[in-house]
């Protein structure tokens, strides 16, 4: 969700003939109502702060604002000085409005801006108007909205990420969610962060994070999200054009790879793009060309067929390409060394017969061909030079330094005869727990192989690192069905309306058997996840035992403090509780007791964002079905937040599980 600032007097001010407007007023029937319609929520997501007061975070908030509405009615001091501020810091979605009949003419320096007018004596009935503005301003591909950024174009903006700074346990949350490989974790966290100052940073954060860890579905909607924001943002596109590639790959839908083509090209086209970042989207099309020819090839059976079909107009298309981007920057070494590789490859399949048939004459081929090996002999020791810069500039600690190992390594196989030396380098480039950056590499090599090029060489080096490298732990999700157990908790003494008996607990426990073991029905194999509140969850989990069923325990919070809170005076059913916890994996969200420090204020309940994790953590999980059983009355509104009615709730809105209830009527009868 976008946010918003408004910049208006406050209480009521009288202009210079002594006519009184009540600001409070204004704000209310008019900007904030406006605010809510156009989908900034007013006095909720947006930021409202009294100009007259000082505070050291109001300039923070007057940039950091994705819209500024700003009443310029009478002449305050203090409203024109921030207006002033945004006008100078930001180009872009400052809204006026101006309210009439007032004595007041509007200042010089934004006499020819365009405002919104409302009367005075009625301001509400400017709302649709207000709302329309607001919305067409946050959607406009217009310039510049300041006057000063139109009397300097050459005036750069600031970039309101470098105003913002994630708080630090949001930032310790992200990275347990990372080593934790959850998903789930980190879809939970980007739904949490709408109308939050730090969204867009945060959202990066975790945008980065499920790039990480494969989520590219979910990396998708987090960088959408902060594109939708600002369709110009240069790292939105850029992280956009890789996820659409590697989503285009796993799908072959053809759009995919055409929306990563639109968003290297808006990087490219940007203004605001640096050297760098214009580098990197060249080389990103040289990527999406090189992906496009390995598929016209990749699947076919024998090395003789794929290097037919592999010598391609396609082929010498994603040299150029790589190519292109290098001579752009010639210290960006990664984009030289993929030109050297796909060269290199160019250059053997040009020995094949269907070389000369991708030219419109033999004498084009000819002249290619001679072309192509002068660019690679000029290309190898420029590329080495490049890679042995970086590594020069690179501490023993930077991230990237394993990068710049790899292919270092990378450009040997191209030069080097002698195997062993080869075989070497890798050993020494690749770290043993570096095998995401080893995969990379390692197709390269397994690309190689498949077209017969260097076959035998790329063949030992792969056999010898992948018996190096620690493979993370892939858990085989097969033929999985996940099912998410919620449930009433027992009765608590003198509960006015009853719902589940204490002394009903076998009937319960046969009723969660009978479902459970109709989910499990021709399923390899069916994972369980539910919470271990008194009653219905800790049953799910000991049938789940009696049944086969793997089951793991989801709790909001520590299993000390969960224990403390929810068990109160059930003693018997916390010793099963501490017995079930000991015997059963267990998953926790925070490392504290409530929600954490950075979602103080939101509003949100530490039980319900529970429930929301659980359902992201199935929702990721790659299961072929979602399952919800819930042993529930039907009511809409539960006991307390985070029940199984909320639970209900949220797994019909997001529409993508089934949903069986035990009727927990059933034990009362």
């Amino acid at each position: 969700m976008q946010r918003a600032f408004v910049i208006r007097p406050f209480g009521k001010k009288a202009d210079a003939a002594g006519t009184t407007i009540d600001f409070e007023q204004v704000h209310e029937r008019l900007i904030a109502p406006a605010l809510k319609d156009a989908g900034l929520g007013g006095g909720t997501t947006g930021e409202i702060i009294d100009a007259g007061n000082v505070r050291e975070d109001m300039f923070s908030l007057i940039i950091e604002a994705d819209l500024v509405v700003c009443d310029i009615t009478v002449h305050n001091a203090n409203v024109f000085y921030e207006l002033g501020i945004r006008h100078a810091l930001r180009k872009r979605r400052t809204v006026l409005i101006k309210g009439d009949p007032v004595s007041h003419t509007t200042p010089f320096d934004v006499l020819t801006d365009r405002y919104v007018p409302y009367n005075i004596s009625d301001a509400a009935a400017a709302r649709t108007a207000l709302a329309s503005a607001i919305k067409a301003t946050l959607v406009s591909d217009r310039e510049t909205d300041s006057p000063v950024f139109k009397m300097l174009p050459a005036l750069h903006e600031i970039d309101p990420a470098t105003v913002k700074a994630i708080p630090t346990d949001f930032t310790e949350e992200v990275a347990r969610a990372r080593v934790a490989k959850s998903a789930g974790w980190l879809r939970l966290l980007a739904s949490e962060l709408d109308g939050q100052r730090f969204q867009w940073p945060a959202l990066r954060l975790v945008g980065k994070a499920q790039w990480d860890l494969t989520d590219y579905e979910g990396a998708q909607e987090t960088w959408e999200r902060i594109r939708a924001n600002d369709p110009d943002d240069i790292a939105a596109n850029l992280a956009l054009g890789n996820i659409y590639e590697r989503l285009y790959r796993n799908t072959q839908k053809a759009e995919l790879l055409e929306a990563s083509n639109q968003a290297i090209v808006r990087v490219r086209n940007s203004e605001k793009a640096s050297p760098d970042q214009r580098v990197e989207a060249l080389t990103l099309e040289g990527r999406n060309e090189k992906t496009l020819w390995r598929l016209e090839w990749d699947k076919l059976d024998d090395v003789a067929g794929r290097r037919s079909a592999a010598t391609s107009r396609m082929l010498r298309k994603a040299y150029e390409a790589y190519r292109k981007a290098y001579l752009f920057d010639l210290n960006h070494y990664w984009s030289g060394l993929a030109a050297l590789q796909q060269g290199t490859i160019t250059l053997d399949l040009s020995n094949e017969e269907m070389w000369q048939d991708t030219f419109d004459s033999v004498d084009q081929a000819l002249v290619y061909r001679a072309k192509l090996k002068r660019q690679l002999e000029a290309l190898r020791p420029i590329v080495s030079q490049a890679i042995e810069a970086a590594l020069a500039h690179m501490s023993r600690n930077d991230q990237n330094r394993v990068w710049a190992e790899i292919s270092a390594a990378d450009l040997l196989f191209l030069v080097e005869e002698r195997p062993s030396r080869v075989i070497e380098a890798y050993r020494e480039a690749v770290p043993k727990n570096g095998f995401f950056a080893w995969n990379a590499a390692r197709g390269q090599l397994e690309l190689f192989t498949k077209l017969g090029f260097k076959d035998e060489l790329a063949s030992k080096v792969i056999s010898t690192i992948d018996r190096l490298v620690v493979r993370p732990e892939v858990d085989d999700i097969g033929d999985l069905q996940v099912v998410i157990f919620v449930g009433h908790r027992v009765d608590e003494a003198g509960r006015p309306v009853l719902r589940f008996p204490r002394d009903r607990e076998p009937q319960a426990r046969n009723l969660i058997r009978e479902a459970l073991s109709k989910a499990k029905t021709g399923w390899k194999r069916i994972e369980v996840l539910a919470s271990a509140a008194p009653g219905s969850d800790i049953l799910c989990h000991e049938v789940c035992s009696e049944l086969g069923i793997d089951s793991i325990v989801c709790l909001p919070m520590p299993k000390d403090i969960y224990g403390r809170f929810v068990f109160g005076d059930f003693d018997y059913w916390r010793s099963r509780y501490l017995e079930l916890i000991g015997r059963r994996p267990v998953l926790q969200l925070s490392n504290q007791e409530g929600l954490p420090r950075w979602l103080e204020g939101s509003g949100i309940d530490p039980w319900e964002r529970g429930n929301s994790w659980v359902l992201e953590m199935a929702r990721t999980r790659s299961a072929k079905k979602i399952t919800l059983i819930a042993l529930w009355d039907g009511k809409a509104i539960g006991d307390a937040p985070g029940g199984t009615a909320q639970m209900v709730q949220i797994a019909r809105k997001a529409g993508t599980g089934d949903i069986v209830r035990i009727d927990s009527s059933q034990l009362l009868s």
